[in-house]
Parts: C-alpha cells; sequence; structure tokens
C-alpha cells in the first residue's frame, strides 16, 4: 500500500511539472531592461523594464503576461518623447547572434500590439496578456522575439529588450524530494 502512495504522489509531482510557469527577463543593448536600441538612426537616452509581476508565461495555455514600465516615473530614464506604440516583435533570425554575441540591429515582424497607458515620456506601463500558438511560444523561447516601445523621434522603436527565458530551478527541487522519499522507503524496509 505504502508503494503505491508514493507511486501515486510521485505521479502526481511528475504532471503537474508537465505545465509550467516560466519566468522573462529582458536583456537590452548594454544589459538588463528595455535599453536604446543600437540602430543608427535611434536618438535618446531613455530605459524601461520589467514592473510588478514582470513577465511570464504559462506553457499550458499560451498566456504570456507582459508588466514593463518606462521613463523617471517608473525609476527609469525619460524617453525623447511620448509613447505612439508598442509590441512584442519577433521571430529574429539568430537570437544569439555572432559567437553568442547578440546582434541588436536585427528586426522581426509584429507578434503581438501592446497596450500603453499612459504614453507620456516621463513614464508609461503595459500590463497586458497575449496569447501565443505553439510554434509562437517554441520562437520566445529561444529567445527570439523583443518588446520595442516607438515614440515620434524613434518610430522605428526608441527602446528595446529581448525576452530571454529565466532558468527554473525546481526540477531539481523535485529530484531531491525523490531521493527523500527513496531514502525514506529504504530506511523502513
Amino acid at each position: 500500500m505504502k508503494k503505491q502512495l508514493i507511486l501515486l504522489a510521485l505521479c502526481g509531482f511528475a504532471s503537474s511539472a508537465s505545465a509550467a510557469i516560466i519566468q522573462f527577463d529582458l536583456i537590452g543593448t548594454g544589459g538588463s531592461g528595455l535599453l536604446t536600441t543600437s540602430e543608427p538612426s535611434v536618438i535618446g537616452t531613455g530605459t524601461g523594464g520589467e514592473i510588478g509581476s514582470g513577465i511570464f508565461l504559462d506553457d499550458a495555455t499560451g498566456s504570456l503576461t507582459v508588466n514593463v514600465g518606462w521613463g523617471s516615473d517608473n525609476g527609469f530614464s525619460d524617453l525623447t518623447g511620448s509613447a505612439t506604440n508598442a509590441h512584442i516583435h519577433g521571430p529574429t533570425a539568430n537570437p544569439n547572434g555572432n559567437n553568442g554575441v547578440a546582434d541588436w540591429t536585427q528586426t522581426g515582424g509584429v507578434v503581438a500590439g501592446l497596450t500603453r497607458s499612459p504614453n507620456l515620456t516621463t513614464g508609461g506601463q503595459i500590463v497586458q496578456t497575449v496569447t501565443l500558438s505553439a510554434p509562437q511560444q517554441a520562437d520566445l523561447l529561444a529567445g527570439k522575439y523583443y518588446i520595442n516601445i516607438h515614440t515620434t523621434a524613434n518610430g522605428g522603436g526608441e527602446v528595446r529588450g529581448f525576452l530571454t527565458p529565466v532558468p527554473e530551478p525546481t526540477a531539481g527541487l523535485l529530484g531531491m524530494g525523490t531521493l527523500g522519499l527513496l531514502a525514506l522507503r529504504r530506511r523502513r524496509a
């Protein structure tokens, strides 16, 4: 009976491990966040990044939740002007660039429009969930998507950050828990 309970518990862990919430970081031209793109025509020193609960994907439903902000109202640098648009773009051809050095000049088509409020130079936020198809999720997990905030002075996008999955430590914890159950079983035998 005890063996059956242990197996049942392990099966429960395995089935819950098949669906995951995957966190993402934004990586810009020089580090973490939404940073001014390195395209030659872009002017400005605006920045942005994750706010609130950040950015995460529910891989069972395909729901990508985006919580980002920009400008001094959110603790970042101000944009050159009001935000005129925002998108998730991709997929890019080569997310890792040349020899692991990202190519920040890569561009991709619009995957999803993002709603901003307010659109001020000094700050705005995007708090939105979009649904991605299975192929889109694969591109997202491969680091081929980026968020781009557009302004009047920088119609092609002033600040950009690639969506990069954060490694999840739970697999190791699950393994340790399984080892603990097996050790307990051996001790009682």
